[in-house]
């Protein structure tokens, strides 16, 4: 039993993440489990073991903050404990998560793409038949190609790339050419919302300086503060 709750989620996880790596269940999904010899690759690293171990523990304090009853507590002269419950165990699933995210990491995707500002949202020249509804046959041309992107409202060329498989755009900024941030900009690490970043190049006081939309994705920035909720796109 545990005095106090870090002491008890410290605990848990490494109990924890021993009971889990002993379960004979794959990693990942039923239909798209992560390879076995991955698998082990990161659960057996030190480097790993300690951010996963972190993750087990921030998730039940993250849950004993809202909702402490949720856990075995004993009471013994006057003072509380905390003691393992069956329950406690749905937090081990945070290796699952942790081994997912490392396996999505070494697998791509190809997308196409604003070559001005990096968004995903654009449209590309294609042949239909139009005695068909319309039916898609090809594109107009391989590779960059003249198109249309919805979040800079403008032709651009689109390209095709490779990113991450669960890579995706998470928001936008304000730069100009030399990569300085826009004035209306908290901070390099603030994301704003689409429209947040279209006050910001609409804005009359803007001067001479020529101000261009940049698309945020996941990880291009290690610790972003997101300056707005819901979809980026909203």
């Amino acid at each position: 039993m545990f005095k106090t709750q870090i002491e008890f989620a410290i605990a848990m996880s490494v109990l924890l993440f021993e009971m889990r790596i002993e379960s004979d269940t794959p990693y990942g999904d039923n239909d798209n489990p992560v390879p076995e010899a991955f698998a082990l690759s990161v659960i057996d690293d030190p480097d790993h073991i300690v951010r996963i171990k972190k993750r087990i523990q921030d998730s039940i304090m993250e849950h004993l903050e809202h909702s402490p009853n949720d856990y075995t507590i004993v009471h013994d002269d006057d003072k509380k404990y905390y003691a393992y419950c069956t329950d406690v165990y749905d937090h081990a699933m945070a290796i699952d998560a942790y081994v997912d995210e490392m396996y999505d990491d070494t697998q791509t995707r190809c997308v196409y793409q604003c070559q001005n500002c990096m968004s995903d949202n654009v449209q590309i020249q294609a042949w239909v038949r139009p005695n068909k509804g319309n039916e898609y046959v090809d594109e107009v041309a391989e590779g960059d190609q003249l198109g249309w992107c919805d979040d800079c409202q403008r032709n651009v060329v689109v390209e095709t790339v490779e990113v991450k498989k669960r890579a995706h755009v998470i928001g936008y900024q304000v730069q100009n050419a030399n990569s300085e941030i826009h004035p209306h900009m908290d901070a390099s690490f603030c994301v704003y919302s689409l429209d947040q970043a279209y006050s910001m190049l609409d804005d009359d006081n803007n001067g001479e300086e020529q101000w261009e939309l940049l698309t945020i994705w996941t990880d291009d920035i290690e610790e972003p503060t997101m300056m707005f909720e819901g979809l980026p796109r909203a």
